[in-house]
């Protein structure tokens, strides 16, 4: 039994819809059925936040904004509700998870309430409830504050949720997953013919790219833990890995044995 620890992150992308859930399942399951324990952070499916922030619009004014609080607990409906249909899917698929929040791993944060800081987690708790089942499932982009309240991680949190855990915990590795197989040098939509993917690139490279794939702020994170990760598709075993090394992009001239893949328990 290999008995590592993985943490997987699936972003609106990966997850649109109710519907897209079977693919969560099938990668932890991948995961689980190679001795992993697995750490499944999920955002609010497809465009709910948006949806919910712009509910808050009517309760505010120019001289009056919506009251943080009250929308950090509104929009955290989003992430709960996905929490609880992934854990009912994969109970459902012979695969029961541990379905929890932010309360009960204890993730404590600092800072304003809508772009706040992660600062601790119940590692005791975490170890606890992998112990009982080897996955658990656990809302990215939320924490709470030292009064108890819903506090947000920023726009994009959940990548800070699954590379603080990761970071905390010690993990064995962390994969973002996204719709996309990578990171690359340009926006491969308006330049297929000349896009490259990054193979492995330097956390400073990464700041240098659009914020739209991987929150900056969790890659400043992890630069500063040294905490390295990689960004990959569903089903895909080559990604983008993001450390403190050199960085390489595909087509440069090296040696096959230079690419990079997740580890040898995730191949098929």
């Amino acid at each position: 039994m290999v008995n590592c620890l993985t943490v997987l992150k699936f972003g609106s992308s990966v997850l649109p819809t109710e519907e897209a859930l079977p693919v969560a399942v099938r990668e932890i399951t991948h995961w689980v059925e190679r001795g992993h324990k697995v750490i499944a952070v999920v955002s609010a499916l497809g465009e709910t936040t948006d949806r919910l922030l712009a509910r808050t619009t009517r309760y505010a004014s120019a001289w009056r904004p919506a009251d943080e609080a009250a929308v950090a607990a509104l929009l955290a409906t989003g992430e709960a509700t996905t929490v609880a249909l992934l854990g009912l899917a994969l109970a459902a698929a012979g695969r029961p998870a541990n379905v929890l929040d932010a309360a009960a791993i204890g993730l404590r944060t600092e800072g304003p309430l809508l772009d706040a800081r992660a600062i601790d987690v119940d590692r005791a708790a975490v170890h606890r409830a992998l112990a009982d089942r080897p996955v658990i499932v656990v809302p990215g982009f939320l924490g709470r504050d030292d009064r108890g309240r819903t506090t947000l991680l920023g726009r994009g949190g959940s990548d800070l949720t699954a590379l603080f855990l990761a970071g905390e915990l010690l993990a064995d590795q962390c994969v973002l997953l996204k719709d996309v197989d990578g990171l690359y040098d340009r926006d491969p939509s308006e330049d297929p013919a000349g896009a490259r993917r990054y193979l492995r690139a330097n956390y400073e490279e990464v700041l240098r790219l659009s914020g739209g794939i991987v929150q900056h702020k969790a890659v400043r994170y992890a630069r500063d833990r040294r905490t390295q990760f990689t960004v990959a598709a569903p089903g895909r075993f080559e990604g983008s890995l993001i450390w403190g090394g050199d960085t390489l992009l595909d087509r440069d001239p090296v040696e096959d044995s230079s690419r990079v893949s997740l580890s040898k328990e995730a191949r098929p």
